[in-house]
């Protein structure tokens, strides 16, 4: 894990009228401790207000534990759902919570005592994490639910946990 070095625990992505940014509150966590990740969207649009259309989190995680090379899904609903955000007013926030799914393409004995560790313990088991952040969300553009333009934007962070 010394070969692993954070490059960073912020990163931002701006499409058109709106900033996807994704934090993690720090760059290093001892193993137990609660790892504070999450995302927000901004807009900075024209409009004094736009209302988002997306699935029960317009924002998503996707972990990878390079170390090991360990993929840690994020299960989102499928729930519509909108969310209106004031132009440069309160962004849309979501913290990670872990809620892992095993993957059924790893069945290691290492793999499934990983994921055990994952889900039962607090925190995050020691390792390097790059963490990809999702926003999926659609806009009316023409005011009808027909016409509405999709946005999937991506920021990536990355952290360790330590003993």
């Amino acid at each position: 894990m010394e070969n692993f070095e954070v490059k960073k625990t912020t990163d931002e992505t701006n499409q058109d009228d709106f900033i996807f940014r994704l934090v993690s509150e720090k760059e290093q966590y001892k193993e137990g401790e609660d790892v504070k990740l999450y995302g927000e969207i901004l807009y900075k649009g024209d409009k004094e207000e736009v209302t988002i259309n997306h699935s029960s989190s317009a924002i998503s995680f996707g972990v990878l534990e390079e170390t090991r090379g360990y993929e840690i899904s994020y299960i989102v609903n499928d729930i519509g759902l909108s969310t209106t955000l004031h132009r440069l007013g309160n962004p849309y926030t979501k913290q990670y919570n872990k809620n892992a799914v095993f993957s059924s393409d790893n069945t290691s004995k290492e793999y499934m005592e990983f994921m055990e560790s994952f889900s039962k313990k607090d925190g995050f088991p020691p390792g390097y994490y790059v963490v990809k952040g999702y926003a999926n969300f659609s806009v009316e553009s023409k005011g009808d639910l027909e016409h509405q333009e999709r946005y999937n934007i991506e920021a990536t962070i990355d952290f360790k946990v330590v003993y």
